[in-house]
């Protein structure tokens, strides 16, 4: 009598589509988190002594201010002239619209006073900055 082998015995499941659809899990999940990192624009952010973090960290509109005199909306380089039409922009499509200012610590209050300005040019009278907390 000859052995028979262990295939002709045991009926394996084909494992071949769930790797597939494992394999392309994997390659969405790495994509989704490589696209959420490279939405920052990188700053040294200053460090203030009473930073607080907000209750409320709903939706904002980002704006950056780099220390060489860039902006951005998002990660969307803009001019200042034409960021008030994006925050009026961003106001209408989102109930109670807020602004989240992220100024490189180099920047002078002067250039981030006209995001202020650009914000209630766009009706948004909430702005918060962007802070480290001191370690004090």
């Amino acid at each position: 009598m000859k052995p028979r082998a262990i295939e002709d015995t045991i009926d394996l499941p084909d494992l071949t589509p769930m790797i597939d659809i494992v394999f392309l899990l994997i390659v969405f999940f790495m994509t989704v988190a490589k696209m959420q990192v490279q939405q920052m624009v990188p700053i040294s952010v200053p460090i203030a002594e009473s930073a607080t973090i907000p209750d409320d960290r709903g939706a904002r509109m980002t704006v950056t201010l780099k220390d060489d005199g860039s902006i951005y909306f998002g990660p969307q380089t803009v001019v200042i002239e034409d960021l008030s039409a994006l925050i009026a922009q961003g106001n209408a499509s989102q109930s109670s619209a807020k602004v989240y200012v992220r100024a490189d610590a180099m920047v002078p209050f002067k250039e981030v006073r006209k995001v202020f300005a650009a914000a209630a040019e766009g009706g948004v009278p909430n702005v918060v900055f962007a802070t480290f907390q001191s370690d004090k």
